[in-house]
């Protein structure tokens, strides 16, 4: 489920790329991927933790696997998907310039 999310939100990620390019917005590519990465830092891992028990026996490691899976397959999915998007870019603007 939570790799499921990551892809959701690298696909919305491509997405705001292509919105900001588009739209021609003064607002750097690398903000977007900032203002991601702290989310999946600080955000997102909280959506996921399991309700606490009532009877008091309530484990952590549940907490520790959701919080180190956004960290470590959040942050590559963001550079990953920033790094797509600028190769994109990159030869697009290379083909435009050919013709």
């Amino acid at each position: 489920m939570i790799l499921l999310f990551i892809i959701g939100i690298s696909l919305i990620q491509f997405g705001l790329y292509y919105l900001n390019d588009k739209y021609k917005t003064k607002l750097p590519n690398f903000i977007i991927l900032l203002v991601l990465l702290i989310c999946y830092f600080f955000i997102f891992p909280k959506l996921f933790y399991p309700e606490p028990r009532t009877d008091g026996i309530n484990c952590g490691m549940p907490l520790l696997g959701i919080t180190l899976g956004f960290w470590i397959f959040g942050t590559i999915a963001g550079i990953v998907t920033h790094i797509i998007w600028k190769i994109k870019k990159r030869k697009s603007t290379k083909a435009q310039q050919r013709v």
